[in-house]
């Protein structure tokens, strides 16, 4: 037994590389998520209600779909990235990039359009207020215009972690982050000469700040001299057929599962609080406060496509199979960790929302159930995560989507239309739908042990041509 246990173990020179890497992703995660926070704290301080907030919040449930669409073009292109950098191909890591980057392009351009036919509708799922509805109507009417530049940001960042520089991105992330909190503050309430916006003014600073990291990212890569990522790129522009080919292949299942597993997650929040403006309220705060402690799922995954997709690109399975147990056990600790900590230290960041006694309750008990189950989500996300550094898409989609929508989503949907009628609480109807969670343990372990993910992709196809 103990034996089985120290393969889940690394040693010193497996956890200095292992967090040279997922620190600066974790970092910029952090940052991410405190700027979402302060965001969602000053749209909360407008006005005497949380009209604003509501509709901002409903507002961003759309958007929070898109970034997992953009996510998974800018992930697919992450893993021929990782995959080539490993097997030190520099011509095929440019072309990757260069594909990951028209990909932005082309499904930002899209994403603008369906906001912009039918962002209202979205909103009113959520909410039924007229006044916090049309917030969230005037959120998405300027955030529509950003949504191009947003997508590029992420497929910039992702490439830049793929080829061990994540220090660039947390860089980029940093001077957009300080911008969008500093126009936040001017743009919402109409500080130093600047107009009061409101929802406006949020999605303005958002846009603005998106603006700041990209011309970040785009100086470092025309003045540096790294050898896989820099002008080059811009110079010598060629993506070939099989390549293309290749990316819809493997790349499919992953935009397929990032659209529906934050779809999901969207239809859990849908029927969670479904006609139940109070109940909204609550939640939407406490998403909020516990995004603040999911940072370890940045950090591991993406350390994870890295560790594992550079020794796959470079034919060390044996190596690759030993670091995926040894990101498993630490994936399950710093899931505990940042359980207990979120326990102490979550009711004290939710104070500085302005809410009533009743969702406050809501708000604390939703936060004991995610710290609770935070190292069995940290196990299941690096479980996902080696399987798609290895092209293994299709099982990685199963893993994340048959528990969700076979298990969780109905519980969510049958209680959370009947909880009136069933006596049912919030924080009740969320700790059922944690059910799924438990059968993805088992879906998980199987997949990776299976070893279908441990295989070079970079040598199944010819990519030049």
């Amino acid at each position: 037994m103990l034996t089985k246990l120290k393969q889940y173990i690394g040693d010193k020179k497996f956890y200095k590389m292992t967090f040279a890497i997922i620190i600066p992703i974790m970092l910029q995660q952090l940052l991410l998520s405190v700027a979402g926070y302060i965001d969602s704290l000053m749209i909360n301080g407008y006005g005497t209600t949380s009209a604003a907030y509501d509709g901002v919040s409903a507002a961003n449930r759309l958007i929070f779909i898109f970034n997992f669409i953009w996510l998974g073009f800018a992930a697919t292109a992450s893993i021929f990235i990782a995959q080539f950098f490993g097997a030190k191909n520099k011509d095929k890591v440019r072309e990757s990039f260069q594909l990951a980057i028209v990909n932005a392009i082309v499904i930002g351009f899209i994403s603008f359009l369906f906001i912009h036919l039918f962002g209202n509708k979205i909103v009113d799922l959520y909410i039924s207020d007229p006044i916090s509805r049309q917030y969230g109507y005037d959120y998405l009417k300027i955030f529509k215009w950003g949504t191009i530049i947003t997508a590029i940001n992420l497929a910039l960042a992702n490439s830049f972690h793929s080829i061990e520089k994540p220090k660039i991105a947390l860089f980029a992330s940093m001077a957009g982050i300080i911008t969008n909190c500093f126009l936040n503050y001017c743009l919402i309430f109409g500080k130093f000469g600047f107009p009061s916006l409101a929802a406006k003014g949020a999605a303005l600073a958002t846009i603005l700040s998106r603006v700041i990291e990209f011309l970040v990212f785009l100086i470092i890569l025309v003045i540096n001299k790294f050898e896989y990522l820099n002008r080059s790129c811009f110079t010598h522009f060629k993506i070939r057929k099989n390549l293309l080919k290749e990316f819809f292949k493997k790349g499919t299942p992953i935009i397929v599962n990032e659209l529906m597993w934050s779809l999901g997650i969207s239809l859990f929040a849908l029927f969670y609080t479904y006609k139940n403006d109070v109940w909204y309220n609550a939640y939407a705060i406490s998403q909020n406060v516990t995004d603040l402690y999911f940072i370890i799922f940045a950090g591991l995954g993406n350390g994870s496509a890295v560790i594992i997709g550079a020794s796959l690109g470079n034919d060390e399975f044996d190596k690759a199979r030993t670091d995926s147990k040894r990101l498993q056990g630490l994936a399950i600790i710093m899931g505990l960790i940042m359980g207990v900590l979120m326990v102490l230290t979550g009711p004290l960041v939710m104070k500085l929302f302005k809410t009533t006694t009743e969702s406050e309750k809501m708000v604390k008990g939703i936060m004991i159930v995610t710290a609770i189950f935070l190292a069995i989500y940290s196990y299941n996300s690096i479980c996902f995560f080696i399987l798609r550094a290895g092209g293994d898409s299709l099982r990685a989609f199963l893993l994340d989507q048959l528990p969700t929508y076979l298990v969780g989503l109905p519980i969510a949907i049958i209680l959370g239309l009947n909880a009136t009628k069933l006596g049912l609480n919030l924080v009740t109807l969320f700790l059922a739908t944690h059910a799924g969670d438990v059968c993805k343990i088992f879906v998980s372990t199987w997949f990776v042990r299976k070893e279908k993910w441990v295989v070079n992709i970079t040598k199944l196809q010819n990519y030049d041509i």
